[in-house]
Order: structure tokens, then C-alpha cells, then sequence
């Protein structure tokens, strides 16, 4: 038979087990004699408001097939306990990031950290190990659109809302940063730039973008960075014309050029290497050098072109 309670002693073992335990010993059970057996006063009253609204308790007493049947519940080995509540005090996401600060936590304890609580059966943790994995990982989860998270499993508008949120205050920060004016005279420094800057807006989209890079004379950034075309780099509206126009704009006498690998591997395709070469070759007649091309993946991931070949931009 179908129990009213059955769903919450999974839920919660260990306090809706001790207001069993007491009740069953009871033939007739009530507020006072559970509390009076160590039930505290909240769990008896509503716990057995639920056992008499099912009438599984009556005026008279336990319904015999009822009692049967929990005594049979309680000899099942209990549902583990949500994660979170396995986890040592301190290793918890919240106090974890209080005590060895927020850079501390892996992807689900920050994902865990937003969405706060879990749903019905999954712990916060579990839930956010779930939509990591189902969506290739926070890149994944960010593409989708508040009404597309609203839709998944444990989150519902309010959680989707906040997530998108969060996505999109990452990308403004991001957006923020690429104002400063780094001097990017090294691949290691322009790596780290694009990393900073450019990977939180570029690595969540399904295609490419070619990105410009304006520099002066002392290879600082001038204004920000600028996308110059969307879809594959090696199309017709990333050639040097859209690229330069960019560089020309803000007065630059040098220029880098980003783009991103969708699929995550940063090793440039053949396609890269002749966008490069016709990017070089223009540079030269308007007198603008391509100081480099990187390519960004997942990871952290990248590839410096002129690193890996630089006779090609001389």
C-alpha cells in the first residue's frame, strides 16, 4: 500500500524514523505521547497530521494494515543522505569558501553555492554534478537561455533566472577587464589577457569569431577588443578588410588577432594559417603589423601562431 510518509523517511531518516519508531509503539498515537517519548513537538504534529489525513491513523487508532506496513519501512536500509550533509563542516562549499576563500571550490560547489538548495531526492551537490555533466561542464550550462535552464530537471524559473544571471555578470566582467590597457609585447602576457578577458565571452559560443586587438607603438591594447566577424574564421567577411578596418578605427600601428575553436582544441587548422598569411600581407601594405594570432580552446588552452611558425609573419 501506498504510505504517506514513506516519501519523507527517505527524504529525512533520520527525524521522520524517530516519529515512526515512537508511533508504532503507540496503539493509539498522539502530539503529547509523542513528544513525551522524545518526538519533538513540530515532527509529531505535523507528521501525524499527515498519518490522520490518510487515514492511516483514526479516532481509534493505527489502521492495522498501516502499521504493518511502516514496521516494514523502517527494516529498509535508509536512502544516503544528500552529500552535503556527508561532508565534514568545513569542506562544505560556503564555509570552504569563507575559510580558503571562493577561489577554493571546483565548478559544482560554485554552481552549488547559487542554486542553494536541491530538488525532491537530489541534494544541492548531487543537482549541481548533474548539470554540469549533462551539459559539458559551466561552458555548456551557459549557453543556454534562462527559458532553456527553466526547463531542466531541479531548477524551475527562479534558479534558471539567477544562473543566467551570474553568466551574464561573468561576461560583463570580462568585458570590464578587456578595457584596461595591458602592454601584450609577449605571447605569455597576450595568452593571459585573452584568457582574462575574451575566453569568458568567446568559449561558451557554438561558433567562431574573429577578434581584433588594436595596439600602439608600445604594443598597449588601444580602446578594447573588437569582434570582427562571426562563423568560420576563413570566411569571406574575416578577411583583412573587416580586420584592418577595426585596427585603422582606433589608431593603431599594430594589431593581434583571437579567434576561438568551438570544439575546444586550440591546434590551428590550415584555414587559420591562410587567414594568417592574407592578415600578414595586408598588414604590410597599410603598414600595420599582425604582431600574432592566437587560438583559444578549452582549458585554458591556446595556440600562439607566431610562436609555433614565425617566418610567417615577417
Amino acid at each position: 500500500m501506498a504510505l504517506s510518509l514513506s516519501g519523507a523517511w527517505r527524504e529525512r531518516p533520520g527525524p521522520v524514523g524517530r516519529f515512526l519508531r515512537a508511533a508504532l509503539a503507540l496503539d493509539a498515537p498522539s502530539v503529547s505521547a509523542l513528544v513525551e517519548a522524545g518526538v519533538p513537538h513540530w515532527d509529531a504534529t505535523a507528521l501525524l497530521r499527515r498519518l490522520v489525513e490518510s487515514g492511516e491513523v483514526g479516532a481509534g487508532g493505527w489502521d492495522p494494515r498501516a502499521r504493518a506496513a511502516y514496521g516494514e519501512l523502517l527494516r529498509e536500509p535508509p536512502a544516503a543522505a544528500p552529500l552535503l550533509q556527508r561532508l565534514p563542516e568545513g569542506e562544505r562549499p560556503r564555509e570552504k569558501a569563507l575559510e580558503r576563500g571562493i577561489e577554493s571550490l571546483g565548478d559544482a560547489e560554485l554552481l552549488a553555492v547559487l542554486l542553494r538548495t536541491g530538488a525532491v531526492g537530489e541534494g544541492v551537490l548531487e543537482l549541481a554534478q548533474r548539470l554540469l555533466a549533462e551539459h559539458g561542464g559551466l561552458v555548456g550550462l551557459a549557453r543556454l537561455t534562462p527559458a532553456e535552464l527553466a526547463a531542466l530537471p531541479g531548477l524551475g524559473e527562479a534558479k534558471a533566472v539567477e544562473l543566467a544571471a551570474a553568466f551574464a555578470l561573468g561576461a560583463r566582467l570580462a568585458a570590464a577587464q578587456a578595457s584596461e590597457r595591458p602592454r601584450l609585447d609577449r605571447p605569455e602576457a597576450v595568452a593571459d589577457f585573452v584568457q582574462r578577458a575574451l575566453a569568458p565571452l568567446l568559449l561558451p559560443l557554438p561558433h567562431e569569431e574573429l577578434w581584433c586587438l588594436p595596439l600602439d607603438s608600445q604594443c598597449r591594447l588601444l580602446g578594447r577588443p573588437r569582434a570582427v566577424t562571426r562563423g568560420d574564421v576563413d570566411g569571406v567577411d574575416a578577411g583583412p578588410r573587416a580586420f584592418f578596418r577595426i585596427a585603422l578605427a582606433a589608431g593603431a600601428v599594430q594589431a593581434i588577432a583571437v579567434h576561438n575553436h568551438p570544439s575546444g582544441d586550440p591546434t590551428p587548422s590550415a584555414a587559420d594559417w591562410a587567414v594568417t598569411e592574407r592578415l600578414c600581407a595586408a598588414g604590410r601594405t597599410l603598414d600595420i603589423a599582425l604582431c600574432d594570432h592566437l587560438i583559444i580552446g578549452q582549458g585554458g588552452r591556446y595556440a600562439a601562431l607566431r610562436s609555433l611558425d614565425p617566418s610567417r609573419f615577417r
